[in-house]
């Protein structure tokens, strides 16, 4: 039996810091991870989820669904497990949902463990049973998938704007109408705040998953958390740049309101 620290060297190359082998070791279930920027939260996450799903653990959803507010972050993720699951070779497949790129083999084989990666708009409106690029009469399908036996990931929630509060909300629904198997909402970010989570049908706030004083006495961590940060003046061109292209949109949007008044 192959242990998280053994799964996590082999995908990184690296000792896992002590608040990623905590939170591998803790049952899958609602809460915020609040953990500095730069601090390892994705391969956190991600691994811990493939271990325990590994393992055969109950609390591991069949599904990840890794919500995030960008296209760019999309990318950066989907790629990241691709590679984490084809060193592990697990039988564990990836699915990217985002405007212009829609996997579908994830609906298609409900039964196979996927990680779906894409943005708020494609899985939030999913999970709300009114689909963005798809037809209505599959609404229910992807309603069903998103809503049971999920393990929803919404990363960079201080970017989502409304989005976090409909994460929060549906997370409420989930719990107070019951799912098929574990469905619960990890919010990750280095400074969310707990009490925006709070809603009408879930008036307390998450628990929260942060560092403890005993990890930052882990070297590698606290060297990480306390190297020096550069500043410098940006070089002249960079001011000429942006000035250029602030010069164009105007010229642009001069022409099109010419357009519309002739």
């Amino acid at each position: 039996m192959q242990t998280f620290s053994d799964l996590f060297r082999t995908v990184t190359k690296l000792t896992p810091y002590n608040y990623q082998e905590r939170l591998a070791a803790q049952l899958i279930a609602s809460r915020i991870l609040r953990i500095p920027t730069g601090a390892g939260k994705t391969a956190a996450i991600i691994l811990a989820w493939l271990h325990r799903l590994s393992e055969g653990q109950p609390d591991a959803p069949r599904r990840m669904v890794y919500c995030l507010p960008m296209r760019v972050l999309v990318e950066q993720t989907v790629d990241l497990a691709r590679e984490w699951i084809k060193k592990l070779e697990l039988p564990v497949g990836v699915a990217t949902l985002m405007g212009g790129e829609v996997e579908e083999k994830w609906e298609v084989n409900p039964e196979l463990p996927y990680i779906i990666v894409g943005t708020q708009d494609m899985l939030f409106s999913r999970a709300l049973n009114r689909g963005y690029a798809m037809s209505r009469y599959r609404w229910p399908s992807h309603f069903g998938l998103l809503n049971n036996d999920c393990l929803w990931v919404c990363d960079e929630v201080q970017l989502m704007g409304d989005g976090l509060a409909t994460s929060a909300q549906l997370a409420a629904f989930r719990e107070r109408f019951r799912t098929f198997k574990n469905c619960p909402t990890i919010w990750m970010s280095a400074t969310v705040d707990a009490q925006m989570l709070k809603s009408v049908d879930s008036p307390e706030a998450p628990e929260i998953f942060e560092l403890q004083p005993e990890d930052l006495e882990q070297e590698a961590l606290h060297r990480l958390l306390t190297a020096p940060k550069r500043v410098a003046k940006a070089p002249q061109d960079c001011n000429t740049f942006f000035s250029s292209v602030v010069v164009i949109v105007r010229n642009a949007r001069s022409q099109e309101e010419k357009a519309i008044h002739v």
